[in-house]
């Protein structure tokens, strides 16, 4: 059975899909709390490891566990932090640094690493999130460790695509998870934030299943050379496309600028 590493799996995401993956994947999650181990005691198919990736030992450790496995086939980045929360002038450097570290860095890292020691490795699938594609006030810190993981995601799918490795990132949508609820306790100054954060709390929060449909795509082989693009899993029905003519145009889901003068490929889309 293919194995696929799913980093954050403690979290909502990252557990639903780990859950839920199980039935064609054994599945290698990772988590950052001790407690968080026993969720997947009694799951078919998952290997759970207690890894805080703002350690590098840490990082470092798993890695080494990692040099053991066979068949490892896909890795889904699913962790992350949002705080600090303000403007960036009031806010705490030291926090929003680390908050480029732990999102960025050291998920580059652990990439890094990995790629010597997983030559079965063909998908990577991270998640952007709020203000990768639009300017999020009072999220700046998040917003740019996402918006360099589309770029990161962007170059290495040119990098590694001689070695037939695909590289995809997820909006997923308005997920109730600890994020959502941290706008709430910050309060009601968020304005939008706060009023949307809210609803998704009160409602459940956008589809989960659309992100899983997604996901199951790219780790198929019908998707074997789509790469280097950003899905929004709550908008972007693929099964509309031909993905054959949608691995050929480059442009499609990629962060282009339109102008409607000098953008050539404004007729194909």
């Amino acid at each position: 059975m293919k194995k696929i590493i799913i980093l954050g799996s403690s979290g909502a995401i990252g557990s639903y899909l780990s859950k839920t993956l199980n039935k064609d994947f054994h599945i290698i999650a990772s988590v950052r709390k001790s407690s968080d181990l026993k969720v997947f005691e009694k799951q078919k198919n998952i290997s759970s490891y207690k890894v805080d990736f703002s350690k590098k030992n840490d990082i470092k450790l798993f890695l080494k566990q990692l040099e053991t496995e066979t068949n490892l086939y896909g890795l889904i980045n699913c962790y992350g932090i949002q705080n600090p929360i303000g403007k960036f002038k009031d806010i705490d450097f030291s926090k929003w640094e680390n908050n480029l570290k732990l999102n960025f860095i050291n998920f580059s890292f652990f990439v890094h690493n990995l790629l010597p020691i997983a030559h079965d490795l063909k998908k990577i699938i991270a998640f952007s999130g709020g203000g990768a594609t639009f300017g999020r006030e009072n999220f700046s810190a998040y917003a740019i460790a996402k918006i360099a993981l589309y770029k990161y995601i962007e170059i290495l799918s040119i990098e590694l695509a001689k070695d037939k490795v695909d590289l995809n990132l997820i909006a997923p949508g308005a997920i109730k998870s600890k994020m959502t609820e941290q706008i709430v306790e910050y309060g009601s100054t968020l304005g939008k934030e706060y009023e949307s954060a809210s609803s998704t709390i009160n409602n459940g929060g956008d589809d989960k299943e659309k992100i899983l449909n997604l996901c199951r795509l790219l780790l198929s082989k019908e998707s074997n050379g789509l790469s280097g693009r950003l899905f929004a899993a709550q908008w972007d029905n693929l099964d509309n496309y031909d993905i054959k003519e949608l691995i050929n145009n480059k442009n499609l889901f990629t962060m282009k600028r339109i102008d409607n003068k000098y953008f050539t490929e404004q007729k194909k889309l």
